[in-house]
């Protein structure tokens, strides 16, 4: 009978329903970058280089087609054309720039989706062009102070976008309703746990040094009201470092004037603040090792060149002055070679600040800050 009793016990806990885990909610926000340039049509480049072909597993099916997740769904909040857009559905190609583009989103769901085996929906805010200083000013730093009273911004410019970004969050995940319109798998009773926070941006306070010198405090201040704001004290939060010209931007032949170097120092000083806190849980993602070097030299030796043929066509220049800047930096005869051209064509979609539109950058990226998080939770 104990043996009997032992089995009927066994075989209602084992036909008991599994309890459907909750879904994890991710937060990717800030500017341009975080939108995407990324085209399609730069993602074969990924399989040219050994040290990342395995990459094109993860992101083309058999068909050599990029692929959409089985388990991970997006809300993006945007601007497109000058109109505001939310656009909605699994995560696949298409939640950049434009429906043939991608920014780090595409990636990070991608190992999300392979890592968690369970339900996943990413929020995310991007507006080109946007600072921190001011467009996306956390309320903790109070107003913005500017040198020119006559360029300050208004009370309802500061912040805009930042209030923008928390309200669309809370209004994703206000009630089952909300959250099945973009996850239509979602289970009230298994609810949702916002699980991470991502923020790429800077371009916009790296050009402007009054936006540079108070980074740090205003990347301070958005951590701790994004998580007062979202009720997750210690909710992992990455800060993506600016990567364009690489982890030694100091060493770029071209576009000198930037202060790169200060202000990647602003954000990692940043991510340091909270280092000894008990609300830690802040991570730094460098995006620099996944700058293409080889790509900017090209995209320098085509503007560049094109720019100094324009002013010998307008007299601004003589042939001999532009053959003197063609010596200079080894330029040839000002064509691209037929491999230069190749790389071009395979590897870059768009400007060097947008990381030169690089499917191969922009999927490490994304995967880089899946991984961050992914490491934090464990």
């Amino acid at each position: 009978m104990k043996l009997i009793s032992f089995a009927l016990t066994y075989l209602a806990i084992s036909i008991l329903p599994i309890k459907a885990k909750p879904l994890k909610v991710f937060i990717l926000a800030g500017q341009s970058n975080m939108q995407g340039s990324a085209h399609i049509n730069t993602f074969a480049a990924i399989g040219d280089d050994p040290k990342t072909a395995h990459l094109l597993k993860e992101v083309w099916d058999r068909n050599k087609k990029p692929i959409t997740c089985k388990n991970a769904w997006i809300t993006y909040k945007t601007q497109q054309n000058g109109t505001d857009t939310i656009l909605n559905s699994k995560v696949k190609v298409g939640f950049g720039f434009d429906s043939n583009r991608i920014g780090p989103e595409y990636s990070f769901a991608i190992t999300m989706d392979k890592a968690l085996k369970e339900p996943i929906l990413i929020i995310k805010t991007a507006w080109g062009g946007k600072s921190l200083a001011v467009d996306f000013r956390p309320p903790s730093a109070g107003p913005y102070k500017a040198t020119n009273q006559a360029n300050s911004p208004t009370a309802s410019e500061t912040g805009h976008y930042y209030r923008q970004m928390i309200k669309f969050i809370k209004e994703t995940l206000k009630d089952t309703k909300s959250i099945k319109k973009v996850a239509p798998k979602y289970r009230a009773s298994s609810g949702f746990e916002i699980s991470g926070f991502v923020w790429f941006q800077g371009w916009n306070d790296m050009c402007n040094h009054n936006y540079t010198q108070e980074y740090s405090q205003n990347l301070i201040h958005l951590v701790n009201d994004v998580r007062k704001d979202l009720n997750k004290p210690n909710l992992p939060f990455i800060v993506g470092i600016m990567g364009v010209y690489g982890t030694e931007p100091e060493k770029r032949k071209f576009d000198k004037g930037l202060r790169t170097t200060v202000f990647r120092n602003a954000q990692f000083a940043a991510v340091k603040h909270f280092k000894n806190k008990t609300t830690n849980n802040v991570i730094a993602v460098d995006s620099g090792p996944f700058y293409e070097h080889k790509i900017s030299d090209i995209y320098w030796k085509r503007r560049l060149t094109s720019h100094w043929k324009q002013q010998v066509k307008q007299g601004a220049m003589s042939q001999q002055q532009l053959n003197k800047e063609l010596a200079k930096h080894n330029f040839g005869n000002a064509d691209l070679t037929k491999q230069e051209q190749q790389l071009w064509d395979r590897g870059a979609s768009n400007a060097e600040y947008h990381y030169l539109g690089s499917g191969k950058t922009f999927i490490r990226i994304g995967k880089a800050f899946a991984e961050a998080i992914l490491k934090s939770a464990k």
